[in-house]
Parts: structure tokens; sequence; C-alpha cells
């Protein structure tokens, strides 16, 4: 019976223990707004598996309805960090909202020009002049586009550019309803009109690459009040951050069932996770800096709003760019691989 009740007062005194110790440690509250589509996949893991945790930050993650909505919050001071698609970057830049880009969410989203059967004398994006390309709205698609009518000496006003909802996107070759003579869009959506055979390849992931150089980095950025009051909360987060793009790269299939999780969970079951993991093989998650290419890049597509009309001018991001926080947990996450090689604690 003693034994007993030494062992309970010593498990009493462990437990008291390990209390105090997570009480004495202190944990920052990080509130965080993401898509709720597919780019949405680095968040989801650094909060499912547990990246932010590690760091000891309560991250508080909301799905954005809309990246205006991203824009306001962060305006306001509600949003810390964020996941901003490419083009809503580039508007904020352009009125120089108090922001700073510290890493990278994913790039090469892979982008096809596409047409329907029937179109055998559709060759090139030239031979389009005159006829409507569908893209989705506020699609990252469009600057891209815009870039390419340049390259065949084309202006936008040389083709009908028409925004459509996303769900839309693949029903655009209806016979009955056809809404588009040519769909440009990443891969999520002109895959599926070439498996359901609704579709014909004109310029193919590899060919929009090559012409342009495309990129597409997609930004985490954070406040700048938030950098300059706890640089030390913007590091563990950039750490926690950093890891969720290294377990992508190491398991795929989990990430792309975390993936059709998410979507489940948002009601859109007829996600699968064959789905997901096209989907994630889409995309690169391999780099977490900003290089001077990936700027040039994303500026020229700043350019390609402009010359669609939908910026008044073409922002620079240089200043914009800091990428001392990602370098710093791309050393941690080496060092500790490395010890890990070595059987070194």
């Amino acid at each position: 019976m003693k034994t007993v009740t030494a062992i309970r007062a010593l498990l009493m005194i462990a437990l008291l223990c390990v209390t105090e110790s997570v009480q004495g440690e202190e944990w920052k509250l990080v509130r965080f707004s993401y898509s709720s589509g597919w780019d949405a996949l680095p968040a989801i893991v650094a909060i499912e598996r547990g990246f932010f945790a590690k760091e000891q930050l309560v991250v508080s993650g909301l799905t954005a309805t809309s990246a205006d909505a991203v824009a306001n919050s962060l305006a306001n001071g509600s949003t810390d960090v964020a996941v901003l698609p490419q083009r809503t970057l580039l508007a904020l830049a352009a009125v120089r909202l108090p922001m700073r880009i510290v890493s990278m969410n994913h790039w090469g989203t892979e982008m096809e020009l596409v047409v329907p059967p029937g179109q055998e004398k559709v060759k090139s994006l030239a031979d389009l002049k005159g006829r409507t390309i569908a893209i989705g709205k506020a699609s990252e698609a469009y600057p891209a586009l815009i870039r390419l009518l340049n390259k065949d000496k084309l202006r936008p006003t040389d083709v009908i550019i028409k925004d459509l909802p996303v769900e839309t996107l693949t029903q655009v070759f209806r016979q009955k309803d056809r809404l588009a003579d040519a769909v440009f869009e990443s891969r999520h959506f002109t895959s599926v009109l070439q498996k359901t055979s609704q579709a014909r390849v004109v310029l193919s992931a590899h060919d929009v690459t090559e012409k342009l150089g495309y990129i597409g980095a997609s930004p985490l950025v954070v406040r700048q009040e938030l950098i300059e009051k706890e640089p030390k909360t913007v590091q563990q987060f950039v750490k926690g951050w950093v890891n969720a793009l290294h377990y992508i790269q190491q398991d795929p299939e989990d990430a792309a069932r975390l993936l059709m999780i998410f979507f489940h969970r948002q009601g859109v079951n007829a996600v699968s996770e064959e789905m997901t993991k096209s989907w994630v093989a889409m995309t690169r998650y391999d780099r977490f800096i900003w290089t001077t290419t990936d700027i040039t890049d994303a500026e020229y597509n700043g350019w390609g709003l402009k010359e669609g009309g939908l910026l008044s001018a073409a922002p620079k991001l240089n200043e914009l760019v800091e990428n001392r926080f990602a370098r710093v947990a791309v050393d941690s996450i080496e060092v500790s691989t490395r010890a890990k090689a070595s059987g070194k604690p």
C-alpha cells in the first residue's frame, strides 16, 4: 500500500513539474489568413502536422472568403500573416501596404491553353485573334495571358478575355451553350476538360514556361508592424512554415490526404484523394527564399496587370522582400538534418 501511495505521489510531483514548465513557456498568438482552395496546402500541413505548435505558436487560422478580405484584414491589423495570390500582392504593393514578403507558398503552377474539339485550325494563341478566351475570376492566369499575347505581338484588346466563376471553367465548351473559344488556366481546370474529352491542348504548361520563363511565385506576407515589434514571433512562424514545405516534399501522399479532408470539411465532397494527389504534383513546394528571378517574373506579371488596365502602375517588389527569416529557418533545418544523420542529439 505504501508503495502505491509513493508512486502516486511521484506521479503528482512529475505532473506538477510538467505543468509549471508548460505554463512558464511563452506562447504567442498569430492570426493567419489563407485561401479556401488548393493553394492552402502548406497552411493546412503547418497547422495539422503541428509545425507551428513546435515553435510555441497559437495560430488562429482562417480561410479567407476573398483576396480583398485578406487585403483589408492586413491593412486593419486583424491579420498578422497571410498567404496571398501573387496578383493580390501586386495590387497591394501598388498602394504601398506596409507588409513584407518573408517566404514562398508555392511556385511553378502549370498553366495551359486549350480549345474544344473541332478547332483544328487553332495551332497558336495568334489564331485566336478576335475570339473569346476564358479565365477564372481574379485568376493568376490573367497577367500570364497578357504576357503571352505580347510575345505574339498582340494587344489585350485583340482578344476577348472573359472572366468566369471557377466552377464554370470545366463546363465552358458545352455544345449547346459554349461560353468561350478557348480556356487559359491552371491544369487544375484544363486537365478536367481533357480527361472528359472536351478539350485539346494548344499551349502546354511546358510551352508556357518556355515562352515566358514563367515562375508564378506565391508569397507568404507579414505585416511590417509585427516584424518591427515581434521579430522572434515572425522567425518562429517562418521556421514552422519552411518545415511544412519540407514535409510536403517528403510525404506528398499525406499532404494530398490532408488537402482532400480540407475540401470535404468545406462540403466539397467530389474532391477525391486521387484528385488532390494530382494537384500536389502540379505545383512546386521546394523553394523558400525569393530570388532576383522570382522578383523579376512577378514584376513582369505586374506589367501584365497594368497593360490589361487592372493596375495604374507596375509595382516594384525589391524593397518588399525580406528573406532573413527564411534563411535562418533553412539553416536551422539543415543543421538539424545533419545532426540526425550523424546520430548526434
